[in-house]
C-alpha cells in the first residue's frame, strides 16, 4: 500500500518550509533532473532565521526525513544511480556542519559507475492534486493523505512501452479534470504500457472498470506490476489483457469487458500500423468492419439504409491524445478515419480550458492535440 504519511519533524516547522519540501518530495519521487531539486532549495529555503535556510541543519534533517526517508520511496526506490547524485549535489553545496546521518546516507547511496541496459527498471510515484490543489513548476506538491500513482519504468529511454510518454501524462490530466466523461463507465486503455493514465483514471474518476491493454509480453509483465501496486487505491476494478489490434473483437469477450470508453495516448505514429488501429475503431464504435475499397462501394443511399437497420446503440467514443511530431503523419491518420466513416473532432482547447496549468513534468505540451472519436452521422 502506498502510505504518504508525514513524519513529525515536519509539524515543528514554518510554512515555507513545508511548502518548499513538499515539492521537493514530489520532485525526488518523479526523479526530476537533481540540478532542478538543488536549485529550487536554495531559491525557496533562504530564511536564516529558525532554522529555515536551505544549508542549515535543521532542514539537512528534514531532508533526511522527510525526502530520503520517505514510505514511499522506501518501498518503490527512485534509480540507485539518481539518488546518489542527488545526495553528491546538494552535500556538496553545503559547506558548513552537516548532519552526520546525511554523510552516512551519501556512503551508503555511492556506486560506481553504471552502464544502464534495457533491462534496468526503476520506481517514479506522482501525486494526484486534491480538489482545488494547484500545481507548482509543473508538478503537484506532495501533502497529507494525498493520492500517490507509483510506476516501474526503463531506465533507458528508448524503451517504448515501459516509460510515459508525453500524451499519457495529458490524458491523465484530462481525466482528472474531466471525471464525469468516466464516470460508471468501463474503459479501455489501448497501449496502456506502464499504465499510467489508466492508474490515475482507476482512482479519481469512479468508472464501472478499467481495462488496461497491451500486447509485448515484458510490457504486459511490467503493466500486471504497476497495477499490483496501486491496487489498494483503485475505485473499481482494473484488469490487464493482452490485446492485438488486427484480431481484437469484443463481441467474442467477457459481457464485462465491454467498453463504454477507448482512451490511447501516443498511438498515432505509424503509420503501417493505421489499418489495424482503425479496425479496432470500427469494431468498438460498432461500424461494419471493411475494407476502404469494401467502404466506398457502400455509400449513400446503401450506407445510409444500413445504419438505420441497425439495432439503436448507446454512443460509443474513442479519446485519443496524439503528440504532433509530424503533420503528414497526422493528416494520413485524418485521413484514414475519415475513409472509414470515423467522426473526427478537436477538443484540445476545450479540455484545457478546464485542465489548467501543467499537473506533471512533461515537454512539448502545446505539440498534443485532443481527439474525440465516433461514428459519422
Amino acid at each position: 500500500m502506498l502510505d504518504t504519511q508525514q513524519p513529525s519533524a515536519m509539524t515543528t516547522t514554518m510554512t515555507t518550509t513545508t511548502v518548499a519540501l513538499r515539492w521537493l518530495l514530489s520532485a525526488y519521487r518523479a526523479m526530476l533532473p537533481v540540478k532542478v531539486l538543488v536549485t529550487h532549495m536554495k531559491e525557496q529555503l533562504t530564511d536564516e532565521s529558525d532554522g529555515g535556510h536551505w544549508s542549515s541543519l535543521e532542514v539537512q534533517a528534514l531532508v533526511l526525513d522527510y525526502v530520503l526517508r520517505d514510505p514511499v520511496c522506501d518501498d518503490f526506490p527512485p534509480h540507485k544511480t539518481y539518488v546518489y547524485r542527488f545526495l553528491k549535489s546538494y552535500v556538496s553545496e553545503l559547506h558548513d556542519e552537516l548532519v552526520a546521518e546525511l554523510m552516512e546516507f551519501v556512503l551508503h547511496a555511492r556506486v560506481g559507475d553504471v552502464v544502464l541496459s534495457p533491462e534496468d527498471l526503476h520506481h517514479v510515484s506522482y501525486t494526484i492534486p486534491a480538489s482545488g490543489q494547484r500545481s507548482e513548476n509543473d508538478l503537484v506538491p506532495a501533502s497529507p493523505g494525498a493520492l500517490v500513482v507509483t510506476c516501474r519504468v526503463a531506465s533507458v529511454i528508448n524503451e517504448v512501452g515501459l516509460k510515459i510518454w508525453q500524451a499519457g501524462w495529458y490524458l491523465a490530466e484530462y481525466v482528472i479534470t474531466h471525471p464525469e466523461v468516466f464516470e460508471d463507465k468501463t474503459v479501455l486503455e489501448l497501449g496502456a504500457g506502464v499504465g499510467f493514465t489508466g492508474l490515475v483514471l482507476a482512482q479519481v474518476a469512479r468508472p464501472k472498470r478499467v481495462v488496461l491493454s497491451d500486447y509485448a509480453a515484458r510490457v504486459m509483465q511490467n503493466l500486471r506490476y504497476n497495477t499490483e501496486v496501486n491496487a489498494s487505491r483503485f475505485q473499481c476494478p482494473v484488469d490487464v489483457v493482452t490485446l492485438d489490434w488486427e484480431s481484437w473483437d469484443p463481441s467474442t469477450a467477457d459481457a464485462e469487458l465491454h467498453p463504454d470508453v477507448l482512451l490511447a495516448g501516443d498511438c498515432v505514429y505509424d503509420v503501417a500500423a493505421f489499418p489495424h488501429l482503425v479496425r479496432v475503431l470500427q469494431v468498438f464504435l460498432r461500424l461494419p468492419v471493411a475494407t476502404a475499397a469494401e467502404h466506398r462501394a457502400l455509400s449513400g443511399a446503401r450506407a445510409s439504409a444500413a445504419r438505420d437497420a441497425e439495432t439503436p446503440q448507446p454512443e460509443r467514443k474513442a479519446i485519443f491524445a496524439a503528440t504532433i511530431r509530424n503533420q503528414k503523419t497526422f493528416q494520413a491518420f485524418l485521413d484514414h478515419l475519415a475513409l472509414f466513416a470515423i467522426a473526427y473532432e478537436d477538443v484540445t482547447a476545450a479540455a484545457l480550458a478546464r485542465m489548467g496549468a501543467q499537473m506533471f513534468p512533461y515537454q512539448d505540451r502545446e505539440q498534443i492535440r485532443l481527439c474525440a472519436l465516433t461514428r459519422a452521422s
